[in-house]
């Protein structure tokens, strides 16, 4: 594996896990580092993203499973 490719997992990696664990330094964090160039930013920008793609979708199922209960509850009282 290159340098590139390690910078760019480490960088994901650190960017996913500071956007799950602790989303308001990430937001201090990318206003400091919006612009900079290289494998290592880019991938802390992707796992960033990931992070909130994935609880994006978390909160869709949550949301579709509340209104499946609710939809249960009505069926119920018909």
């Amino acid at each position: 594996m290159s340098i590139e490719e390690q910078q760019y997992i480490k960088g994901f990696n650190h960017g996913y896990l500071l956007t799950k664990h602790l989303p308001d330094l990430v937001l201090k964090l990318v206003k400091g580092i919006t612009g900079k160039t290289g494998d290592y930013f880019a991938g802390f920008f992707s796992g960033k993203e990931e992070c909130e793609m994935e609880h994006t979708k978390d909160q869709l199922a949550e949301f579709d499973a509340i209104r499946n209960q609710q939809i249960d509850k009505e069926r119920e009282i018909e």
